[in-house]
């Protein structure tokens, strides 16, 4: 296959993964993320463990800034949400109008921050359903099947569709077309909403959670409140996904949501992201949404010994 080259920006669990697969796959694969944290990465090596196969070890081009790189085909968003803004001014160098820009992150607001300042026929709508942790700061474990759905916000098929899906296919990474993303956005922010928040406000895994019956009723009363919302923003949400978001939970075993896991390391977790656009849109259409204004500020109280002056803050002063 013609040789592409391909950005991931970002270096977690998340870019580590895709962004591995795709430099196996022969494809030129340049990651980029902050000094300090390309600066913690040994000898520029990255390593990706999954259960049943082989280490794969790797060592791609790892830069702190774009300035220097070529135009790029395909550009991988992979860092909190919070810094979507910011890193989308540092793409100008590199893309181009048939650029394909996909956000692998947490959050509803990504696409339309990418597209104002990039240009909408540049961003497709996408979602990742991924499990796995760093171990340290350049090898990722994958602790379940992971998969990226994506389409045209429009949903009108395309030549590019179909060309990213052969770019994935052979780099092995399960995906799937959708003709309808924007549904795909809101389901798996609905999940993301309710089990994220809860998961991190308990310290509890997605199994533990699936098991306690009361707090099940919380995470409907969650997904019930997003649902009202979706609905004013135009996407129908029917109560039979809702029942199947829920039940979804129980096939991760212990795994811990991405909220959690920041909150025991002491990092700032997607609380904007994921729970305040929440309140933020609420506001907007005139909703009420009482559980997610608790939890969010039970969060935000759990929170004091971490210093919420970032960027994150900074989220609650951009408009929707």
């Amino acid at each position: 296959m013609k040789q592409y080259n391909i950005l991931i920006y970002g270096t977690g669990a998340v870019g580590i993964y895709f962004g591995g697969k795709l430099y196996q796959a022969g494809f030129n694969t340049t990651f980029v993320d902050l000094p300090e944290k390309v600066r913690k990465i040994e000898n520029k090596t990255l390593s990706i463990r999954s259960e049943g196969s082989k280490d794969y070890v790797f060592s791609p081009p790892i830069v702190e800034d774009v300035f220097d790189l070529p135009v790029q085909d395909i550009v991988l968003i992979c860092v909190k949400a919070f810094q979507t803004y910011d890193i989308a001014l540092n793409l100008l160098p590199v893309i181009k109008p048939t650029t394909i820009i996909l956000s692998l992150q947490n959050g509803l607001e990504n696409e339309r921050i990418l597209s104002d300042l990039l240009g909408k026929n540049l961003v497709m709508g996408s979602v990742i359903y991924f499990s796995g942790i760093l171990d340290g700061p350049s090898t990722v474990v994958k602790k379940a099947p992971g998969q990226i759905i994506f389409g045209e916000t429009d949903h009108q098929g395309s030549q590019r569709e179909e060309w990213l899906s052969k770019i994935f296919s052979h780099a092995d990474i399960n995906h799937k077309i959708s003709r309808n993303i924007n549904l795909e956005v809101w389901k798996k922010f609905i999940w993301s909403n309710a089990y994220n928040s809860v998961s991190a406000l308990t310290s509890t895994t997605l199994k533990q959670i699936h098991q306690a019956e009361g707090i099940l009723h919380t995470i409907r009363q969650m997904m019930t409140e997003v649902q009202q919302i979706a609905e004013a923003e135009g996407i129908q949400i029917p109560n039979q996904i809702l029942d199947e978001l829920i039940n979804s939970a129980g096939n991760y075993a212990d795994v811990k949501t991405s909220m959690l896991k920041d909150m025991e390391s002491g990092q700032m977790p997607e609380l904007e992201a994921i729970v305040g656009v929440v309140l933020k849109k609420a506001e907007k259409h005139g909703i009420t949404t009482p559980v997610n204004q608790t939890i969010y500020n039970l969060i935000r109280l759990s929170l004091k010994n971490i210093d919420y002056q970032t960027e994150e803050k900074n989220a609650l002063e951009r408009p929707l």
